[in-house]
């Protein structure tokens, strides 16, 4: 949901950074949880994008604070690993 704070997001860009199946079980589940829309273009080739919903932009903040303490844990389990 991170990256989707730079809305809107095509499919194959968020897929850069995911792995395929996890990927699409992940969105199928915060679309279902109404947190992210998935809008579906009928060009050729097809193209979806996803975006945070109004609920989920309200989590927004919540994310930020995830994001920069899995980046501090991370720098914390590297220190550890090589004291």
């Amino acid at each position: 949901m991170v990256t989707l704070i730079r809305l809107p997001i095509s499919f194959s860009s968020i897929r850069e950074k995911n792995i395929h199946a996890t990927l699409s079980v992940q969105l199928k589940t915060l679309v279902e949880n109404g947190l992210v829309m998935r809008t579906q273009y009928e060009d050729i080739p097809p193209r979806v994008e996803y975006s945070l919903t109004e609920i989920g932009q309200k989590f927004q903040p919540v994310l930020i604070e995830l994001q920069k303490w899995g980046t501090e844990y991370m720098d914390y389990m590297k220190e550890k690993a090589n004291p």
